[in-house]
Order: C-alpha cells, then structure tokens, then sequence
C-alpha cells in the first residue's frame, strides 16, 4: 500500500519526493525498482489535488535479441480526492472522507507506471543492429534449404512444383 498522510498538512500547496518499493504498490519487484514519486499536493477543505510524477527503472526483456537490459521509465498523473459526490463512471476523481488521515495512491501510481512501459522492447544494443528482411531461398530454382532436395525427389511427379 501507498499512501500518503494529509494529516499534518494545512491548506495550500505541498510538495515533496517519495520513494515507494515495487511491493508497496503491488509491481513485480523483478521488474521494477529504483521507484520515486514526485508528488505535489494541493489541499483544500474539500478536496485534495494529488498530481505526480512517478519514474522507475524496469528490466525488459528485449524483443529482438531476448536479452535482458534496464530502461528507464517515467510517467504523470493526477488525482483528485473530494468530499463530495463524485459520478460513477469518473477515474480521476476519488471519494475522500471528511475526516480523512491519508489518501492512497497505491492503484494510481500502479497504473502510471505500467503505461510508462512502452508495448515494444528494445535494447539499446538492438536498435542499431540490422534486421533480415529477406527470407527463403536466393532464387526460385534453388531450395533455401539443401536438405529439401533429398524429398523433392521423393515426389510422384519426380520433384516438378507446377
């Protein structure tokens, strides 16, 4: 769980960095670490406007090469936390009691984070390597590989392709 204590605040802006592990906000600890969260709170007597920057550091798994690496990840949010009624269907806006010790920011800062990772992975040392485009046999007359000569003879029609 990540949350974060208001009761010692008074109204007005509020900033400060926080360095939650992978646990606390329920990420694989394997893939994640080096968390910190830049975290800026604005409170009021009905509301809190929780907006931050959540970075880390995620092990990917290369999608070229299979290699492991480290990219460095990073994202933003905002929420805000009100006393009064909020529509169902809104996920940028979350109940607050009004006696209220702390909000959680465990699913928010979660969430960030895992949009952070970006779909393809791709290590730096695979960036820059060229990739095959071409595939199969240099020319149609020649199998791309040798060993299927041995069962096109085996053919009925003595190994014609037409």
């Amino acid at each position: 769980m990540f949350r974060v204590s208001i009761a010692s605040l008074s109204d007005g802006l509020h900033q400060e960095a926080l360095h939650p592990t992978a646990d606390d906000l329920g990420l694989d600890a394997d893939v994640f670490s080096d968390v910190v969260v830049d975290l800026t709170l604005d409170l009021s007597e009905r509301r809190v406007l929780a907006a931050y920057t959540a970075r880390a550091t995620a092990r990917l798994e290369c999608d070229r090469t299979l290699d492991l690496y480290d990219q460095p990840i990073e994202g933003s949010h905002a929420v805000v936390f009100t006393v009064d009624a909020i529509g169902a269907d809104d996920d940028e806006t979350l109940p607050l009691e009004a006696d209220a010790q702390e909000i959680d920011l465990t699913q928010s800062v979660h969430d960030t984070l895992l949009l952070a990772v970006p779909l393809r992975h791709v290590s730096p040392a695979a960036a820059e390597a060229e990739l095959p485009t071409a595939f199969g046999s240099p020319s149609e007359d020649e199998p791309a590989d040798d060993r299927w000569a041995a069962l096109q003879a085996l053919r009925p029609d003595g190994g014609d392709d037409s």
